[in-house]
């Protein structure tokens, strides 16, 4: 087994941030590894669906909800954890340069079982194109 040093959990909402935090903190605790909490956010702006003056507010908007939650979320435990949110349309490729950046070994994700769930789900693919273990942990419907 490998010995973890800094552990990236992505986060969609309150309901899996609270799981998977939790899972990411059991393990920090026990292998003294560091946390990173990160949500990734549709960069609206970048596909030119309308006018960028009219998007700046939808991505505004998400970026202070977001903000909250991983307040809320990093206080609900006693361990440090730090927060990063990426807001782009280049998923795979900017969640690379941040474990690069950020030296990190692990990345925990959720994964609902549900119809269409194995092709629309994002998390699955992290194992297939990231170069460092990926955690799926199963979360209730």
């Amino acid at each position: 087994m490998n010995t973890y040093t800094h552990a990236l959990v992505l986060v969609q909402g309150h309901e899996d941030g609270s799981l998977l935090l939790h899972q990411a903190v059991v393990l920090a605790e026990a292998l003294a590894m560091k946390v990173t909490l990160a949500h990734i956010s549709d960069d609206f702006r970048e596909m030119n669906y309308v006018s960028d003056s009219l998007m700046n507010d939808v991505v505004s908007e998400d970026i202070i909800r977001v903000k909250a939650l991983m307040s809320k979320l990093s206080a609900s435990v006693t361990l440090p954890v730090k927060c990063h949110q990426l807001v782009t349309v280049r998923r795979f490729e900017d969640v690379e340069k941040c474990i690069a950046e950020q030296h990190i070994d692990l990345l925990i994700a959720g994964h609902r079982n549900r119809f269409m769930g194995v092709l629309t789900s994002s998390s699955l693919e992290y194992i297939n194109r990231l170069n460092i273990d990926v955690l799926i942990k199963h979360l209730p419907q």
